[in-house]
C-alpha cells in the first residue's frame, strides 16, 4: 500500500508548490519538510506537455513497473527544457533534489541536477 500511494502521490501532482512569490520563513519550511518525504524513479514515456501549473507526461514508475500520467509542478522547470522521452527522472526520499538522467546526451551533458531551497533554485549548482 505505501509503494502505491507514492505513486498515485506523483501521477495527481507531486512537487506540490516549489515555488512561490510570497514565501514566509514558515512556508518553506514546510513545502521542505513536505517535498523531503516525496520518491520517485520513472522514465519519460510520453511528450511533456506545458499546463498553468505543471508539466504532464506519461511516465513509468520503475519501482511499481505501472505507466500513468504523471504531473509535476512547475518548480522543476529549470530542467524541463532537457527532458525528452526515455530520460530517467528520479528523487530520493529525505531532500529536494531532483535528478535527470538522459538517454542520450545533450552536448555531452547525461546528468542533470535541479535542486530547490529556501534560498533559491539551482539547476547543476547554479543558481536559476
Amino acid at each position: 500500500m505505501k509503494k502505491k500511494k507514492r505513486f498515485s502521490l506523483f501521477l495527481s501532482g507531486v512537487l506540490l508548490p516549489f515555488l512561490s512569490g510570497c514565501m514566509t520563513e514558515e512556508k518553506c519550511r514546510k513545502i521542505m519538510e513536505y517535498n523531503s518525504n516525496i520518491e520517485f524513479n520513472l522514465v519519460i514515456e510520453g511528450p511533456t506537455t506545458a499546463e498553468p501549473n505543471y508539466y504532464e507526461m506519461n511516465a513509468k514508475d520503475l519501482i511499481l513497473n505501472r505507466s500513468g500520467r504523471a504531473k509535476v509542478n512547475r518548480g522543476l522547470g529549470s530542467i524541463v527544457p532537457n527532458w525528452s522521452i526515455g530520460d530517467t527522472l528520479t528523487k530520493s526520499k529525505g531532500n529536494s533534489i531532483v535528478i535527470l538522467k538522459k538517454k542520450k546526451p545533450i552536448q555531452g551533458t547525461r546528468i542533470f541536477v535541479s535542486e530547490w531551497t529556501c534560498n533559491g533554485s539551482f539547476n547543476n549548482g547554479e543558481p536559476i
